[in-house]
């Protein structure tokens, strides 16, 4: 529940010197109910999001730290050399 609106309702049906409420000032007091509910509602939601996108970056970060490639330097007289020189000369010319 938001803040401030603990029985709003309930505290001025009460202090008014009338039995009865207008319709139309319990429905001026949901709807400013409703605007500030769909603030904090946008705004809690913005945090989440934005708290799940830094942990997906942690553990993608955590992930690609984990992971430690090695390259190997290849032999210029292997067979694979030879056919990635010959195919590099086929698809420039």
């Amino acid at each position: 529940m938001l803040p401030g609106y603990g029985g709003v309702l309930w505290s001025e049906a009460q202090r008014s010197s009338e039995k009865e409420v207008a319709p139309n000032f319990i429905f001026m007091l949901w709807f400013e109910f409703c605007s500030d509910l769909k603030i904090a509602w946008k705004r809690e939601s913005k945090n989440i999001s934005t708290e799940r996108l830094k942990e997906a970056q942690r553990s993608v970060k955590t992930i690609t730290a984990e992971k430690k490639v090695e390259t190997k330097k290849i032999n210029p007289n292997s067979l694979k050399e030879r056919l990635r020189q010959k195919e590099a000369t086929l698809s420039s010319s």
